[in-house]
């Protein structure tokens, strides 16, 4: 199941301007994506941005660079942000144009209220409500990798930031690079553990993101809203970054969900999972948020396990989370699926905001599910 609270999600729609009752009729669209229905054009995925990438990009920019500090690197990567926001902005507004010059769409704007009243297409500004959606991916490898760098290079000094960056662009295959490897994720606390010293970079770095999306505005006459979901899409996002430090393989997968600890990093209870994500500011993420669990069976086995669910979502609900989904299921039981396919054909997860047969997903995807934490309660 995926559970939405009302408390952050109806906030959350008045602060991008919607009235209280509108927004109290709020619906799920797609996946994870928030929307008032019949008085909505949203277009909630008009970009994935890649957060890691932007890090990625500003170490190489920096790797013959001997005066890099720690404050200027963190100021260069939100000037990098702030840059590649304006672009994809500019490109999606292009193509905002286009869509209302040589592709209006009468049917379905007849069904939209507004539009009739005004008589104006949806692609014209004709709904009360005109969103453009960007997902900001990768917040939990952006911080573990910062957090390891600072410790690494700027704390402890065991590596310059260009012998860092030759690891790294050698993926790890120098002489010392598995011990480096091995101390970048083994020493340095990751997201999803509440440690608050990684979790304030998540949190600070998501709100630049989203104050740097929530001013800009679509031909339509609405505001760009953020979000923070993957559906699938961290899987191929991650094949276009190298190795990053926090100990992640080039093109290795990005944290999965948006909001998601990296695969088996959160290894203090899915309590403390919740209190790093409520460390984000949950609120500004108006275009919708997803952080996956995945339980045992057991743990939720009987009266008992049902009780504890139920605390665990009272926790869920006060510590302000917009959304959490579950799956419930063996890591072993997957791993049976992908040898005998045939045998369970009707399995269903939970990939993003949507379920699929596990066997129908791609290789990739079921080795994402599979290495997901199994939380205990």
């Amino acid at each position: 199941p995926q559970i939405f609270n009302d408390e952050v999600v109806i906030p959350a729609f008045l602060n991008r301007g919607v009235s209280l009752d509108d927004a109290r009729d709020y619906s799920v669209v797609g996946c994870v994506e928030l929307s008032i229905p019949g008085r909505t054009y949203g277009l909630h995925d008009i970009a994935m941005f890649n957060l890691l990438k932007v890090m990625e990009i500003v170490m190489l920019e920096n790797e013959s660079n001997p005066d890099i500090t720690w404050d200027g690197l963190i100021n260069q990567i939100r000037d990098k942000i702030r840059y590649y926001i304006k672009l994809m902005v500019e490109g999606s507004n292009i193509c905002d144009i286009g869509h209302r010059d040589w592709a209006p769409v009468p049917l379905l704007s007849s069904f939209i209220e507004d539009c009739v009243q005004h008589g104006q297409d949806i692609t014209e500004g004709g709904a009360r409500y005109n969103f453009s959606g960007v997902q900001g991916i990768g917040i939990a490898n952006l911080s573990d990798s910062l957090h390891a760098l600072k410790g690494m290079v700027f704390e402890q000094k065991r590596l310059s930031f260009a012998e860092l960056i030759a690891v790294l662009k050698a993926n790890f295959q120098t002489p010392e690079g598995e011990k480096i490897r091995a101390r970048l994720i083994n020493r340095f606390e990751k997201y999803g553990n509440d440690i608050d010293e990684v979790d304030n970079i998540s949190a600070d770095l998501l709100r630049f993101y989203c104050k740097e999306v929530e001013q800009y505005r679509n031909p339509r006459g609405g505001r760009f809203t953020p979000g923070s979901y993957t559906v699938s899409a961290h899987v191929p996002l991650g094949s276009v970054v190298g190795a990053t430090p926090d100990g992640r393989l080039a093109g290795e997968q990005l944290a999965d969900g948006g909001l998601s600890p990296m695969l088996g990093q959160d290894v203090q209870g899915p309590t403390a999972v919740l209190k790093s994500v409520s460390k984000l500011d949950n609120f500004l993420l108006s275009n919708g948020t997803l952080l996956n669990v995945k339980f045992t069976p057991a743990t939720l086995a009987g009266d008992g396990g049902l009780n504890k669910l139920a605390d665990f979502l009272q926790a869920f609900t006060r510590l302000k989370l917009q959304h959490i989904q579950f799956n419930v299921v063996n890591a072993d039981t997957l791993r049976e699926a992908q040898q005998r396919p045939q045998d369970f054909a009707g399995l269903v997860v939970r990939v993003a905001g949507y379920s699929a047969f596990f066997v129908e997903l791609s290789q990739e995807i079921q080795d994402d599910i599979i290495r997901r934490t199994a939380h205990q309660l």
